[in-house]
């Protein structure tokens, strides 16, 4: 199993990077086109904000992986360390059921995109390379949040409040270290 974390993490990165590199690239690309020769390169548009949307997809993965997502337990920690597990966790299942709905209906975006052949208006090419960010990212979301789900199972109610509060701890000495 480590080994295909290992694998989906260098996935995930790989993609992220290499997204917003490329974007990075043609949009310094096209301004210099435009600015530099008075000219446009014709693909900029799609050439930066198809790798955006790329990195954006796979980097809510990353987030859920890294457990960066906004949430608020302010209210959790006010509750029992039971109750306070159980709202995590139908929490956690909730969203990944939500994930799981929007993976699937990417996946019925990608096939119908295939089968009418779209294509995109600059670069003429496949829709459904862009569309498939969509089950790519989502799926790789609910993997991570099924991943958590099962991690704060596992931990006893007793320390749970106490891996909730400490992970808050550990984010204002991270912010205070970067100031």
């Amino acid at each position: 199993m480590r080994l295909v974390n290992r694998i989906i993490e260098g996935f995930e990165d790989i993609v992220v990077a290499l997204g917003l590199c490329i974007a990075t690239i043609a949009a310094f690309a096209e301004v210099v086109a435009r600015f530099v020769f008075n000219t446009s390169t014709g693909a900029g548009g799609e050439l930066t904000n198809y790798p955006i949307i790329w990195a954006a997809m796979v980097g809510a993965a990353v987030a859920a992986r890294s457990g960066v997502h906004i949430g608020v337990d302010i209210v959790v920690k006010q509750m029992s360390p039971t109750l306070a597990k159980i709202t995590v966790l139908a929490g956690l299942l909730v969203s990944a059921g939500f994930t799981l709905i929007v993976t699937w209906l990417g996946i019925e975006l990608v096939q119908f995109s295939y089968g009418t052949q779209q294509v995109t208006m600059e670069l003429l090419w496949p829709r459904w390379i862009l569309f498939l960010s969509v089950p790519v990212g989502m799926g790789l979301m609910t993997y991570h949040l099924l991943q958590e789900f099962v991690r704060r199972l596992r931990q006893p109610s007793e320390s749970f409040l106490l891996d909730v509060t400490e992970s808050d701890v550990s984010e204002l000495t991270d912010q205070h270290a970067g100031a």
